[in-house]
């Protein structure tokens, strides 16, 4: 599959350099075209107006994946690993005995402050919030020790305070407010055995925490009754010290756990964007291929109408391939115009704040439509691969019209 897609896109690149050679081959056919796209103003708009929406949504659907990985790529830090049960894949599903917390925390390859090693023993666990929609939504809820904020740097108080330990305080995501009006600050709610008070919101920069709610994790232990931890987060010396520190969890007969790098980690929970790329996909399909059938319409209607001028052109010595040529770039220039302003409609989501269910740990994934350079290029890409598939044929048409029956129109 991979081969016939990488011989595809050899064709697709050699077909629109000869077009590119063709039009400083030939400028004359290529102006003439040009020109008609300004003297059809009517059916230019149209068209293009129908692509724009197209390259838009393109675009628009992209950047729901992109704000996604960027929530979880953007969380862990390269130094920094998670110890969970083996195969648990989520922290959610694993667990850590309190014993086992003190033998990690006492690994020599942890860096210290003060003499304390840089960990932080964690428990997760899922709490059911409704929307603004009054629709229900699962929301995780993380125990930490007072350590576990200061290993999230890229966390910033907001409004309010921290949580304190032993108060059933909690402190909530500023960006899940709009979406969750029960996460205002000053209300509370019930959860486990206590009733919890929100005392302050904060904001992790689009990383996957502006989708929990933090807590001391004594508080939430004793609230849930649970004896165990979840994981226990650790920062080490450096980077490097990362696959060592593993080998030597995966060695020690006391713990029988394993070691995750946080980046891979959340790497791994960027699979939550799968479903919405595979619907958006399937519907940029279905309105692409209505967007080149318009665009094919327009270009064998200019066809039909310029026949006598493609005559002329072909008396004046042009062959078939450079009539050809400069009617698909017609096409192309008529799709690049809707991509450019596709582009510009896709603006108006940027930074628009949203939210899915991962099928991973079944809570919610708040994040922001991510509009960025590479999402734009891909977009205009999109709309030449638009303006050659539908202008193709229509081009072929001009350029296989015999010059007696050109002459006589």
């Amino acid at each position: 599959m991979a081969l016939f897609v990488g011989f595809i896109l050899v064709l697709f690149a050699g077909y629109l350099a000869w077009l590119i050679y063709a039009a400083f081959k030939f400028p004359l056919p290529f102006v003439y075209n040009l020109r008609s796209l300004w003297q059809r103003k009517s059916s230019t708009i149209t068209t293009a107006s129908a692509i724009s929406l197209v390259v838009g949504i393109f675009i628009v659907v992209l950047s729901l994946a992109q704000g996604i990985s960027k929530a979880f790529v953007t969380s862990g830090l390269p130094n920094q690993a998670l110890v969970m049960r083996p195969s648990s894949r989520f922290e959610l599903n694993s667990s850590i005995t309190r014993d086992q917390a003190r033998i990690i925390k006492s690994n020599p390859l942890l860096a210290k402050e003060e003499s304390d090693a840089i960990a932080s023993a964690e428990v997760i666990v899922i709490k059911l919030f409704n929307k603004a929609d009054g629709v229900g939504s699962n929301i995780t809820v993380r125990g930490m020790e007072p350590t576990g904020r200061s290993m999230r740097p890229q966390v910033k108080l907001i409004s309010g305070r921290w949580f304190q330990p032993g108060l059933s305080e909690v402190t909530v995501p500023v960006k899940m407010q709009l979406r969750f009006p029960e996460l205002a600050v000053g209300r509370s709610f019930k959860m486990g055995s206590r009733e919890w008070d929100i005392v302050g919101t904060y904001d992790a920069a689009g990383s996957s925490f502006d989708s929990e709610i933090w807590s001391d994790v004594n508080d939430v232990m004793q609230a849930f009754k649970r004896e165990t931890y979840s994981t226990v987060l650790v920062r080490l010396r450096s980077e490097d010290d990362l696959r060592a520190f593993a080998f030597q969890v995966d060695e020690e007969k006391r713990l029988k756990l394993e070691s995750v790098p946080e980046r891979s980690y959340f790497k791994e929970l960027t699979k939550a964007g799968d479903p919405i790329r595979i619907i958006g996909n399937l519907i940029t399909v279905i309105l692409s291929i209505g967007a080149m059938f318009s665009a094919m319409n327009t270009m064998y209607a200019s066809v039909a109408s310029r026949t006598k001028e493609i005559g002329t052109l072909r008396a004046l010595g042009y062959r078939r391939r450079e009539i050809l040529a400069s009617f698909q770039w017609e096409a192309i220039v008529l799709c690049v115009l809707g991509g450019l302003g596709g582009s510009l409609l896709s603006f108006l989501a940027d930074g628009i704040q949203t939210g899915t269910t991962s099928f991973d740990t079944f809570s919610d994934v708040s994040f922001a439509f991510t509009i960025t350079p590479r999402l734009l290029a891909q977009g205009l890409f999109f709309s030449v691969g638009m303006g050659i598939l539908g202008g193709l044929l229509p081009a072929w048409r001009a350029s296989n019209i015999p010059l007696t029956e050109a002459m006589k129109a």
